[in-house]
């Protein structure tokens, strides 16, 4: 299980070839809606298997930058994990594949529905000052990831990332 967040998250960062789509179409095919602070770009990519969808937008001349991944995980891997494991292994990657260290992960619950989700801070100092700050909702076989990313500052107190994360929400 581990292995398939960690390709949703190996697609966030341009590693696999890319489809582009609109914003709007892709938040409305993934059910979701979130408020970019800024003119957000979407992506389609395939890693590992999966389809790797991306709504994102970056800030501040790209020294900040905010992000919707979502997946649909196969139905035989989801079956074989509880909903702890399938979100904890989004930790784990984190912590394996970005060397990031997570100094929160609080498991919760996303909308009225109550979906299974993960608030997560981790940050890094090398190679410069990094944090991110997100959420990870699970959806039946679909793993949303929510990130705000760039200077611990900024993630940490800016009002744009809070309003971001909160904005978030799932559509039925």
């Amino acid at each position: 299980m581990r292995t398939i967040v960690v390709i949703l998250l190996l697609g966030s960062c341009g590693v696999l070839n890319a489809q582009p789509t609109t914003p709007a179409e892709l938040m409305k095919a993934g059910k979701f809606t979130a408020k970019f602070p800024s003119e957000a770009k979407a992506e389609t990519r395939t890693a590992g298997g999966l389809t790797v969808h991306m709504t994102f937008a970056d800030y501040d001349q790209g020294k900040a930058g905010f992000m919707v991944v979502y997946s649909d995980l196969p139905t035989d891997k989801v079956k074989a994990a509880t909903a702890d494991q399938i979100l904890d292994s989004g930790i784990t990657g984190l912590k394996d594949n970005f060397r990031a260290k997570v100094t929160e992960a609080t498991p919760t619950e996303h909308g009225a529905k109550k979906y299974p989700a993960r608030l997560i801070k981790a940050e890094k100092d090398e190679p410069r000052d990094w944090a991110m700050h997100g959420k990870l909702v699970l959806v039946g076989n679909r793993l949303y990831q929510v990130f705000v990313f760039g200077s611990k500052d900024f993630v940490a107190s800016s009002t744009e990332a809070k309003q971001f994360i909160d904005s978030f929400d799932i559509v039925e």
